[in-house]
Order: structure tokens, then sequence, then C-alpha cells
């Protein structure tokens, strides 16, 4: 007997190159040659079923085959963009950190400057208040001294 499924493959491979071929049956007397004809129709509509087709449990698809390069390569260009939409992210929130502190410092800053100015305009009126405190005590120790020559001179 003959190896039937060596002598399919051979075809299919010849079939592949040279284009589609339509399958040529001949008349058999034997059931047993009847079987083989009939066997290898099935298994050529087997094959030939289109790639499209549903795979079935435990198989690929054509489309959906990749070697473990191009996985590997696949994987390391998803690692790169995660690693950089973290390190945007961790620039973003350190921004962010320093904006929100800078804002705050602005604030602090503010603060001390309002209370300065404050303290600032306090001083000032209460220097403002001893000048003239002084100039009355002057004008008060003037009129003293005046009136303690006056009191001289009147006894002598």
């Amino acid at each position: 007997m003959r190896d039937y499924d060596n002598d399919f493959r051979s075809q299919s491979r010849q079939r592949a190159s040279s284009g589609k071929q339509s399958l040529v049956v001949r008349h058999a007397d034997e059931k047993q040659q009847m079987d083989d004809v009939l066997e290898r129709l099935e298994r050529l509509e087997s094959v030939s079923k289109p790639p499209r087709d549903e795979p079935k449990d435990g198989e690929h698809s054509p489309a959906m085959k990749f070697d473990l390069k191009t996985i590997v390569a696949i994987c390391a260009i998803l690692l790169s963009i995660a690693g950089y939409v973290i390190e945007d992210a961790r620039n973003t929130s350190r921004q962010d950190a320093e904006i929100e502190s800078t804002k705050m410092r602005v604030t602090n800053l503010e603060k001390i400057a309002g209370a300065n100015t404050e303290s600032r305009i306090r001083t000032e009126v209460e220097l403002g208040e001893l000048r003239q405190g002084q100039g009355e005590i002057k004008e008060m120790l003037r009129m003293h001294e005046n009136e303690t020559r006056t009191a001289v001179l009147r006894r002598k």
C-alpha cells in the first residue's frame, strides 16, 4: 500500500506553489480504493478550509502566531512606554508638589510682610508720639527754666 499522508503532503506543497488544482477522482471498482479516495477527500477538505475559521482549543490562528523574539520585543516596547508614563507622572507630581510648596511660602511671606508692615506703622506712630512727647517735655523744661531765671532775677 502507498503512504497516502506523504503523498498528500507532497501534492499540497505542489498545489501551494502552482495555484489551485482540481481533484481528479478515478472510478474504482474495489471498495478499499473507494474508501481511500473518500478519506483523501475528507483530508483535503479539512486542510483546505480557510484560515479565518475559529481556532479550536489548543490551536492558534495563523494571524496570532508570534515567535518568542516578537513577544519579547513587544513586551520591551510596552515596558519602555510604561516607564515613560510613570516618569512623566512622577515629574508632574513633583512639579505639582513644588508649586504647592511655593504657594505656601509666598502666602507665609505675605503674612510676614503684612505683619512687618503693621509693626512698622505702629512703630512709626509710637516714634511720632515719643517725639511729640519729647517736644512737650522740652517746652516744659524751657518754661521751668525761664520761670526759675525770672524768679532768681527778682530776688536779686
